[in-house]
Formats: C-alpha cells, structure tokens, sequence
C-alpha cells in the first residue's frame, strides 16, 4: 500500500518529467525556428537600389558591402550600412525595406548640389542648405557662383560658417526659391556683397533684388521674365526690383 508521502512523491516526479518533455519540445521548436531563419531560404537574393542620381550605383553597392547571393536579409545591419553610406556627403539619408524572403530595397535621398563658393582658386560644390560636399578646381555643372560670403576656413560635410550669417541666409533662401521655380541652372551668379541690394545675374543681366523680404514673389518675377526672354544670357543690363512693382523694367547697358 502506498502512503500519501509515496503518492505526493509520485506526483512530483511526473510534474517534473511533464516539464523537462515541455522544455525538450519548445527548445526544439526554437532551435527549428533558428535554423530555419537563417537558412538559405533568406539569403539576399536581389538588392534593389532607386532614388540615386548623382551617387553611382557602384559606390552605393560598394558602401552596402553586401551582394545578391550572399548574406541572411534578416541579419543584414542597417544601422552599419546606413553609416557607411551617409559616408558619402552626397547622401543625406538612407531607407532599407525588407520584402522578405530575399529582396532588399535600398531607398537613397540625395543632397542637392546647388551652388559654389571659390576659395583660394578651387570651388566649395554646396547644397541647398550651404553645406560643403566637396571641393574641386572646377565648376563642373551650370550652377550659380555665390560672391561676397566672407569667410577664412571650411569642414566638409558641415553647413559654411560665415562672418556675415545674415547674408548667407539670404543666400540660402534665394537658392532654394531658384530651386523651386525651376531656375537655378540659369542664374550664373548670386551676390550679397551688398546686402540691401543682392544681386542674381543671369551672366550680364542683373536682378536687383535688394534683401529677403518678398524674396518669393521677386524669384517668381524673374522667372516670368526669362520666360520671354530666351536669350538673356545674351543682355547687357539690369532689373530693379529691390521694392515689389505692378511692372518693371529693363534697364540695358552698353
């Protein structure tokens, strides 16, 4: 006959061997569930690049240091990837989308080169915000030259600081309203040496258009006006516009 110190023995043995089969079967099913996770089945079998224009697919591949056939899409570190590839001072962010079970989608959003600063007889490549990309001894695209920023030292990849930040900001604005209304790769140069009467040339012609306030409907202006005049780059002469106007007029120069 059992006692009911045997039986309540009995009970505790089957409950522990209850539990060691519970902890055999969910630690086999996690081991599956790992083996399977990393198994071939999610190997990188395509990485698709898009939104690059400037930055070549070869250096956004040679940056992502991954290839199609190689790596787990699971254990891939965007973190990683994306620090190298903002590496490139042209790449402003990055964004990864995983369609599993192979394919990597690699969004790039690029800065936008907008304008140059000469120094010391090379050119400072800016984008729309002043920050310096590169520096080369040359222009290498139709791009406005800014003129009469004053400043003695530069950082690459950092926003250009200036003695005269006012200035630049009005800079930074007019360049990026030439953006908008599509004019930024006609306007040759953009000059703030004096700042009650910035001037943006179209080559010889000048737009006097004074300082930032209205800066919109100024830009928009002149945009109306290159629309009738095709050959601009070809006048010799300026526009007044420093104070908003019901029409202006063309001032020409011998």
């Amino acid at each position: 006959m059992r006692t009911i110190s045997d039986t309540g023995k009995i009970k505790t043995v089957k409950l522990q061997g209850v539990k060691f089969k519970l902890v055999v079967i969910i630690g086999g099913v996690v081991f599956a569930i790992v083996l399977f996770l990393v198994s071939p089945f999610f190997r990188i079998q395509e990485v698709v690049i898009q939104g690059n224009v400037r930055v070549s697919e070869a250096d956004i591949r040679n940056r992502l240091e991954v290839t199609a056939g190689s790596g787990n899409i699971l254990m891939f570190n965007t973190n990683a990837a994306h620090s190298r590839l903002v590496g490139n001072l042209y790449i402003a962010d990055v964004i990864f989308r995983r369609d599993l079970p192979g394919r990597l989608y690699v969004t790039v959003l690029e800065r936008r080169l907008s304008a140059y600063v000469e120094h010391f007889g090379s050119f400072l490549y800016l984008d729309d915000f002043g920050r310096v990309l590169e520096v080369r001894s040359y222009m290498s695209e139709s791009l406005p030259l800014l003129e009469g920023l004053r400043f003695s030292s530069f950082q690459l990849g950092e926003v250009l600081e200036v003695e005269n930040p006012v200035d630049f900001a009005a800079v930074v604005q007019y360049t990026q309203l030439l953006i908008a209304y599509d004019l930024i790769h006609r306007i040759s140069h953009i000059n703030v040496a004096d700042p009650a009467n910035i001037r943006i040339l179209v080559n010889y012609l000048e737009f006097h258009v004074g300082g930032i306030a209205d800066a919109d409907e100024k830009v928009r202006t002149i945009a109306e006006i290159l629309r009738e005049l095709p050959d601009a780059g070809r006048i010799r002469g300026f526009v007044n516009m420093r104070q908003l106007q019901t029409q202006y007029f063309l001032e020409l120069l011998q």
